[in-house]
């Protein structure tokens, strides 16, 4: 095996292991927001609280005041 050929296979590999490491955060990153997309935020009006919640709710009771607040709009 000739140093250019060792060299080539060395850069091949390394690109490799890059491709499939970048694959692999894109995924978890996908994921998580999938999670972030399926939820509604809401905003306290009494305690001046930012939450969130299941998607599909309008109201929801603040976690800290108890307050019903309804779902901000963006």
């Amino acid at each position: 095996m000739t140093i250019s050929v060792f060299f080539a296979v060395v850069v091949s590999a390394a690109m490799l292991i890059l491709g499939v490491s970048a694959v692999a955060v894109s995924r978890r990153q996908r994921k998580s927001y999938e999670f972030l997309a399926r939820t509604e935020t809401f905003h306290c009006l009494r305690c001046d609280s930012v939450y969130t919640a299941a998607a599909g709710s309008d109201s929801q009771p603040c976690p800290k005041c108890g307050y019903k607040n309804s779902k901000l709009k963006f």
